[in-house]
């Protein structure tokens, strides 16, 4: 009996290993096209976070300028151009944000997130996330992952400071890909960890982060988007 469990424990084991080694962040990150009801338009970046949960920043999703929601948005996932990818959704979908700049825009609680119906990230993986606390965060270096504005996927590192409860602080601007995952690298976790997302640039060359709160947690959790 004892041989059977041994056994067990290490077949699976070798299959957390396995799924963690293949799992592929450019798969699981999605180059964003908007159109708002105002007749905006825009691009950006979002995260799988779970089979159904998708993380970005607010103005993706409602128009910074003009307050008005989405009209349409097209996720392709690890996209090679803004047309082509492994994955295309557009259709299915709920959203949420936390700001709707109905007082003009403001960075502080530029975050929301999208849950689709069906678990398109049994397709795509998903990062692993949760809620960091200032010790895990500050002067941590991170990983950037963002598509620009012709869709080409890139990777940067940036070092993170902590600004207050909701907003860290990068030491370089990407300049494109807002709603992209700030990720970081966690002893026992294979996985990058989201622990926030890139909203704007500063005047100063840096760029500002929206944090993963518990509450934004609990709410996506709530939502369904890790079910």
């Amino acid at each position: 009996m004892k041989r059977i469990i041994v056994l067990i424990l290490v077949l699976l084991l070798c299959t957390t290993s396995a799924t963690a080694a293949s799992f592929d962040p450019h798969k699981a990150t999605a180059y964003m096209d908007i159109k708002f009801e105002c007749g905006c338009w825009g691009t950006g970046t979002g995260a799988m976070v779970g089979r159904h949960g998708l993380i970005t920043c607010a103005h993706n999703l409602c128009c910074p300028t003009h307050g008005k929601w989405y009209k349409s948005i097209t996720f392709v996932f690890g996209a090679k151009s803004a047309n082509s990818g492994q994955k295309k959704v557009s259709s299915g979908f709920q959203a949420w944000v936390y700001d709707t700049f109905q007082n003009g825009y403001n960075s502080e609680d530029d975050i929301g997130y999208v849950v689709f119906n069906k678990p398109i990230g049994d397709s795509t993986g998903w990062f692993a996330t949760h809620a960091a606390s200032d010790t895990d965060v500050e002067f941590t270096f991170a990983n950037v992952y963002f598509y620009d504005l012709e869709g080409h996927y890139n990777t940067v590192q940036q070092l993170l400071n902590v600004v207050s409860d909701k907003q860290l602080v990068l030491d370089k601007n990407p300049f494109a890909g807002e709603g992209a995952p700030i990720t970081i690298r966690e002893q026992g976790n294979d996985y990058p960890v989201v622990v926030g997302v890139y909203t704007n640039p500063t005047g100063y060359g840096e760029g500002f982060a929206r944090r993963l709160t518990n509450n934004v947690f609990n709410d996506m959790e709530g939502d369904g988007a890790f079910r």
